[in-house]
């Protein structure tokens, strides 16, 4: 190609001028991507020859099983690490390798070198949680619940303080009792505030005064933490919703156990074919018809919020419940157009149903299939 473009370069005619400096951008062109790949594998990171032959050769031996090996290997690579996240990784794989073997005292040896060693490390965090998990598992549970406490309040922002978090407050509220469980979540308001963990405070105090017996309390406190976190900040704001629904359904505040439901499903973003889907929208869905139809007694309104359900969330697996509680709501009515045509749908549309085998109970004139087991009696008394 470089010969080429210099052939050109040196051809005459009216135009020769131009094809010169085409020529020359194209030279320079290839010039600059040859020094580039010449230039960037200096760029890349120097791992060491004497970390990466046993570092890979642990990689294999722990993907044949061969444990042992692999924490020998693994340990033999941090040692010769250059930089300080590959020695962190090396150690933190050399303690997975003993949690395999069961080596729960060469487990926590090897967290507690990692730890120490790499106070701000990319895998302290971790090894903080996994090593207050070892305690508490194959240790002395005194000890370990207190380390469990010390990672939320250190690493607040680690994917893994969430989960710390709910497991701390069960054993809290279990040993010590809900007010002292308070008392440590009144003063994680202020000391993690702005983290991760903020709106998961907020709503384990509502749960606290939930199980306080504390209804009111708790249900302002939910909604407090709904909206002081909304869509899409917050990870637990559809949680708070439900659980403040299911509160004023207590109270039998019925109405207003649907309007939190509203809020909780307010969220709900369509787009292009589809919806940016919720894993409790569709039980938001269907509890507000259901309240609509046990506790309100409004047929009409429970009709329309389950065909909402129907259209709306008609890949979840309660839109066959949704269809065959309208066909039964219909049947109520009167309405043998409609029971049938859900019927019909139920057939065509939801194969794996345990309601399809009961359609032709529901609607004579939608078959059954020849040879498909009755419909069960607990369906089949709802007829």
């Amino acid at each position: 190609m470089v010969a080429e473009l210099a052939c050109c370069s040196t051809r005459g005619g009216s135009g020769g001028s131009g094809r010169r400096v085409r020529a020359a951008g194209w030279l320079s062109a290839v010039a600059l991507l040859f020094a580039t790949a010449l230039y960037l594998p200096a760029c890349g990171p120097s791992y060491g020859e004497a970390f990466l032959h046993p570092f890979r050769a642990a990689q294999r031996a722990y993907g044949a099983g061969r444990y042992q090996e692999a924490a020998q290997l693994f340990e033999q690579a941090g040692g010769h690490a250059i930089r300080l996240k590959d020695r962190d990784e090396a150690f933190f794989m050399q303690a997975r390798m003993y949690e395999r073997l069961g080596r729960w005292d060469l487990v926590r040896a090897t967290y507690l070198r990692l730890v120490e060693l790499s106070p701000q490390g990319p895998r302290t965090a971790r090894a903080v949680f996994e090593l207050a998990d070892v305690e508490l598992a194959h240790g002395d549970a005194s000890r370990g619940w207190p380390m469990v406490q010390a990672g939320i309040e250190r690493y607040p922002n680690h994917g893994s303080a969430r989960r710390a978090l709910t497991r701390w407050t069960e054993h809290r509220a279990s040993a010590a009792g809900e007010p002292q469980l308070m008392a440590q979540l009144d003063q994680w308001l202020t000391t993690l505030s702005g983290t991760d963990l903020e709106q998961q405070v907020k709503v384990e105090r509502g749960r606290s005064l939930y199980r306080s017996g504390k209804l009111v309390e708790a249900r302002q406190q939910l909604v407090r933490a709904a909206r002081q976190h909304p869509y899409p900040k917050g990870s637990l704001t559809d949680d708070a919703w439900l659980q403040a629904a299911e509160i004023a359904e207590q109270l039998e505040d019925y109405r207003q156990a649907i309007a939190d439901l509203r809020e909780l499903l307010s969220a709900r973003e369509l787009a292009a074919g589809g919806s940016y889907e919720r894993p409790l929208y569709p039980l938001a869905q269907m509890r507000i018809a259901r309240l609509y139809r046990d506790r309100l007694g409004d047929r009409a309104a429970a009709l329309r919020e389950l065909q909402i359900m129907i259209t709306d969330h008609a890949d979840s697996v309660l839109a066959d419940d949704a269809m065959w509680e309208a066909a039964l709501l219909f049947r109520e009515l009167g309405d043998r157009d409609e029971v049938c045509d859900l019927a019909a749908d139920l057939r065509e549309r939801r194969p794996a149903s345990r309601y399809r085998r009961c359609v032709h109970e529901l609607c004579p004139t939608v078959t059954s299939v020849a040879g498909e087991r009755p419909c069960p009696a607990y369906l089949s008394d709802q007829l």
